[in-house]
């Protein structure tokens, strides 16, 4: 395969008895008693959109960029543009998926409001939360509401779903920050603006004077920022990002080395094997060798 298939709303939509004929609104469900064999059977995909699955009582694994989970009883799965997602396992009825494009929301700079939310940052948090018995009746309310309308012919649907949607997102992220122990201030929003700058400009700018820049701060302010909060600073937070997607492509695509290299903006061939061995241990074909009877296919 020459990379990564990738998988949204738009192919989904593609797939038979997924709404034949119908316009997509940029939100998908997916209950699980329907959900395509082909994101369930092991294989990775990269995920185009934002997801949130809730399952009930599910027997599965899940590999969201090559980190492994089974998920529990009542617990909720986020999910960003861009991750690397596999999905094997039984899934009962009760289990639900959301899928939706950033445009979805209307509202006034959505797409940094959704950015901001703690549930789809990936600098700070784990991508899941356990649901009380509590959180779960209210969260199976809201969904009911939401899907209910999704499957209607009122009138301003999709006002309505949008509104149902933005509801559920902020519940979900005030459980999670009450979970995480967590609230937001100054610093943990230039955290979030420099994990979307990390994730747009890492093939091509890992300058952290650059980064500093673009954020108005110093890059001392904003190494001492990254340190606090996680311990690391931004160059190896860039870089962090950049080993991970090289990962990626070493594990499931077949482009050489060179390629993959060039991808990344890597001039030098020696050199791209050198910063590969320095972060890994081992050199990219060996990491190839080895992970390729890992993680292909999960069985």
């Amino acid at each position: 395969m020459d990379d990564i298939p990738q998988i949204g709303i738009p192919e989904l939509y593609k797939e038979d008895g997924m709404h034949n004929g119908t316009i997509h609104p940029g939100l998908i469900l997916l209950k699980a008693r329907n959900m395509p064999e082909y994101l369930k059977n092991g294989n990775p995909f990269r995920n185009i959109n934002y997801g949130i699955s809730f399952f009930v009582d599910d027997n599965c694994e899940i590999s969201i960029d090559n980190n492994n989970y089974t998920p529990k009883k009542n617990t909720v799965y986020f999910c960003g543009p861009g991750q690397v997602i596999k999905i094997k396992g039984e899934f009962k009825d009760a289990g639900i998926g959301i899928l939706f494009q950033t445009d979805f929301i209307l509202k006034h700079g959505a797409q940094q409001w959704i950015q901001s939310l703690p549930i789809f940052n990936r600098f700070l948090r784990e991508p899941l939360i356990e649901l009380t018995d509590g959180d779960l009746l209210m969260f199976q309310t809201l969904l009911k509401r939401l899907e209910t309308e999704y499957h209607s012919n009122n009138t301003l649907k999709y006002d309505a779903l949008e509104a149902q949607l933005t509801l559920i997102l902020i519940e979900l992220s005030r459980l999670y920050e009450e979970s995480k122990g967590t609230k937001k201030n100054i610093d943990t929003k230039h955290i979030l603006a420099l994990e979307s700058l990390i994730n747009k400009q890492f093939k091509y700018n890992r300058s952290v004077v650059d980064y500093a820049s673009q954020l108005c701060v110093t890059p001392q302010h904003l190494n001492r920022i990254t340190k606090k909060a996680m311990g690391k600073s931004v160059s190896e937070l860039i870089n962090e990002k950049l080993i991970m997607e090289i990962k990626r492509y070493l594990v499931y695509t077949d482009m050489s080395c060179e390629e993959i290299a060039h991808i990344f903006n890597f001039h030098d061939n020696s050199y791209f094997t050198k910063t590969f061995k320095k972060a890994v241990g081992e050199t990219p074909k060996a990491f190839r060798k080895q992970q390729k009877e890992l993680y292909l296919p999960l069985s």
